[in-house]
Formats: C-alpha cells, sequence, structure tokens
C-alpha cells in the first residue's frame, strides 16, 4: 500500500503540478536537440553518396549556417507579430521534413546542389525553431518567477543523447541508418503535433526590444565582443564535434561506421550531466576558475583525442570536451547580461548571434581547414582557441561576478 502511494506521488501528482507550458518548453528543446543528433548521424551517408572530399563537404555544411542566419532575425520579427507558438507550430513539422529530404535524396539522385537547397531551408527552420523556443523559454521563465532556463537546456543536450543513442542503437541491430534517421524525423513531428498545443499563444508577441522601438540588432563592443569571441568558440567546438566527430573517429582512428556516433552520443552525455549539476560548481568555485578549468580541460582532451590509439580512448576525450566546455556558455551569457557597456538586451542579441554564428558555420571553417591538413590538425587549432580562452579568463575580471 506504501509503495503504490509513493508511485502514485512520483507518476501522477507531481506532473499534474507541471504547468503544460512548462513542458511543452522542455519538449521543444528536447527535440531540437534530437533533430540535430539526427543530422549529425546523417553526415556520413550523405558525404559518402555524394563523393565529396572534406573541403567540398564542409562548404555543403555551411548552407545550413547561411540558412539559420538569414533565418534568425526575420524568426524574431515574425515571433513579435504571431507569437513563438504559431512559428514552431510550422517550423518544427517542416524543419523535419527536410531531414527527412536530406537522407532520401542523396542516395536517390546524388546532386550536390540538390543537398545544398535542402540544408539551407533546413538550417532556414531550425534556426526559426532556435529563436522560437528561447523567447518562449524566457516568457516562461519570467511569469513562473523561479529560475528554469538552465533545466530547459539541459533537455537540448538530453535530446542529443537520445538521438544519437538511438540511430547508433538501430544501427548496431542492423537497422537502415538513412531509414531510422527518417522515421525518427517523423517522430519528432508528430510529437510536436501534440506537445505544442501547450505552449503560451502569446509568448513573445509585441516584445521586440525590451518593448522599445530600438535596433534588433547591433554589432558588439568591448567587453560584449569578447563575450560574443567566447561564445563563438564554444559554439564551433559543439558544431565541430557534431558535423566532424564521427568521421574523424571513422576516418582516423578506425571506428566501424554504426559506432560512428558515439562521440557525439558521449560529448553530449557530458555536457548533460555538468549542466544538470553546473550552478553548484559554479557557487562552489566561481564562475572564473569555472572558465579557466573548462576551457583548459577541454583544450587538453581534445589534444588526447588527436593522440589517441583508438577510436574508444578518442571518444572518451570528447566526453572530457564536454564536462569541460559545458558551464562557459552559460557564464558567458549572465556576464553579458551584467556589463554596463551596452544595454542589456541589445548586448544579448550580439553575443548569441556572435554563438550561433560559431555552431552554424565553424564547421564549415574547420573542413576547409581538414581538406589542407587533416581533421586531427583542425582539432588541435581547437584546442590553441579553448587554450586562449582560459588564459584570457585568467588574466581578466570578465568573469568575476557572472
Amino acid at each position: 500500500m506504501h509503495r503504490r502511494s509513493f508511485d502514485r506521488f512520483n507518476w501522477q501528482d507531481v506532473l499534474r503540478e507541471i504547468p503544460p507550458s512548462h513542458i511543452a518548453t522542455r519538449v521543444s528543446f528536447f527535440l531540437a536537440g534530437f533533430l540535430m543528433a539526427l543530422w549529425a548521424s546523417l553526415v556520413p551517408f550523405v558525404k559518402s553518396a555524394l563523393g565529396l572530399d572534406e573541403g567540398a563537404f564542409g562548404a555543403v555544411l555551411l548552407s545550413i549556417g547561411f540558412g539559420a542566419l538569414v533565418t534568425m532575425p526575420l524568426s524574431g520579427i515574425l515571433i513579435g507579430r504571431s507569437g513563438a507558438k504559431k512559428v514552431l507550430a510550422f517550423a518544427v513539422p517542416v524543419a523535419s521534413s527536410l531531414l527527412v529530404a536530406a537522407a532520401l535524396v542523396p542516395a536517390a539522385l546524388p546532386s550536390t546542389a540538390a543537398v545544398v537547397v535542402i540544408l539551407f531551408c533546413f538550417g532556414a527552420f531550425f534556426g526559426a525553431i532556435d529563436v522560437g523556443m528561447n523567447i518562449h523559454s524566457v516568457v516562461v521563465e519570467a511569469r513562473s518567477g523561479r529560475k528554469l532556463l538552465s533545466g530547459f537546456h539541459a533537455l537540448y543536450s538530453i535530446g542529443g543523447v537520445a538521438g544519437a543513442g538511438l540511430m547508433t542503437l538501430l544501427q548496431t541491430a542492423g537497422l537502415p541508418g538513412v531509414g531510422s534517421a527518417c522515421a525518427l524525423s517523423m517522430l519528432s513531428a508528430v510529437v510536436w503535433l501534440f506537445a505544442g498545443r501547450a505552449m503560451l499563444p502569446d509568448a513573445g508577441r509585441n516584445a521586440e526590444s525590451d518593448g522599445h522601438g530600438g535596433p534588433k540588432f547591433v554589432f558588439p563592443k568591448g567587453v560584449v565582443l569578447f563575450l560574443g569571441a567566447v561564445c563563438f568558440i564554444l559554439f564551433l567546438v559543439e558544431g565541430s564535434i557534431l558535423d566532424w566527430g564521427a568521421l574523424f573517429l571513422m576516418d582516423e582512428k578506425g571506428a566501424a561506421l554504426e559506432h560512428a556516433g558515439m562521440g557525439f552520443a558521449i560529448f553530449s552525455v557530458a555536457m548533460t550531466v555538468m549542466r544538470f549539476v553546473g550552478d553548484r560548481v559554479i557557487m562552489a568555485i566561481g564562475p572564473k576558475r569555472t572558465v579557466v578549468f573548462g576551457a583548459a580541460a577541454a583544450a587538453f582532451a581534445f589534444v588526447l583525442a588527436v593522440l589517441s590509439p583508438n577510436a574508444w580512448t578518442a571518444a572518451a576525450a570528447f566526453f572530457l570536451v564536454g564536462l569541460g566546455t559545458a558551464n562557459i556558455v552559460p557564464i558567458a551569457f549572465a556576464a553579458t547580461g551584467e556589463q554596463k557597456e551596452m544595454p542589456m538586451s541589445l548586448a544579448m542579441s550580439a553575443a548569441t548571434t556572435l554563438g550561433y554564428a560559431g555552431l552554424l558555420t565553424g564547421p564549415a571553417a574547420i573542413g576547409v581547414l581538414a581538406e589542407a591538413t587533416s581533421l586531427s590538425t583542425a582539432f588541435l587549432c581547437e584546442a590553441v582557441l579553448l587554450a586562449a580562452v582560459a588564459a584570457a579568463a585568467a588574466l581578466t575580471s570578465v568573469f568575476r561576478k557572472a
């Protein structure tokens, strides 16, 4: 009887206390991470079907970044008029369908131009998802009166783990990778068809520029430019493991095709763990030390991955990269909010845009560098960038109060 009451409390009473809009926000972050993990698992298949080298395929990946960067400012304007709910109701199923097209078209019609168009559109709608879910999450947190954003962002990592893990399991079981990715993409659209109904209909509507008619974006300056550069580097690191981690493990460490996605899965697990305990870590050692130690550990991990004798130790190094980098961007965003050189809303917009520019366009630069040298050399260059972040954080007081 006691056990039955305990179970009823866990699964019924607690769930009933969670507002539907909170659940919908968590689902949106989960599905965003899930869809990007599915794309990561498709990268080797698409590259192989098109028969491109690293440099050419890096240029193809650039189309995703262009699509997102074009759409993000426009999405903010559209959300201001219609609300995040309406934008996400359209963007999520379209992005899922485009992911299916990205999986099927290269095999049926190996046209690089067609794939570029598909990935540009996928990036455009994913950019709308990113803007929409973040705006909605800010509104939900403000109305709840509690801190929720870290938990929401942790769901993005969980989605990445789930997507990469499911793809690895399905392929290990002998199911075709392309078919599995297509099925999971459409499942995502169906899930959002139901979950998205609970989104707040007015979230983000008429809320541009903190309620005044100022510019939507200004180029960052001073400390904001520094923090934007930090975000750019950290998002570039995440994007490189997302888009190039599988190929690195396959081509340079001898991983089997069905195990190539484990690098991003392990990285995502580490990010998730650290995001859940990140507040306690920051309170224990301070934001400045968290950045310094985290960036230094991630830089060391990239060197370890390059020097690793096999795919398993390289994947373990990706875990350390995830642990080290997980809390740096939240700290950078907090520092952006605390600085006084620019209005907070404009500073956050600038820093966020620079960060996502690193996530979406950085992997293309990695591809060009890998073509000229190797993926190992490209990863070593990322280690240098992370070491620079650690040194800059140690020598400045930017992160002291974040």
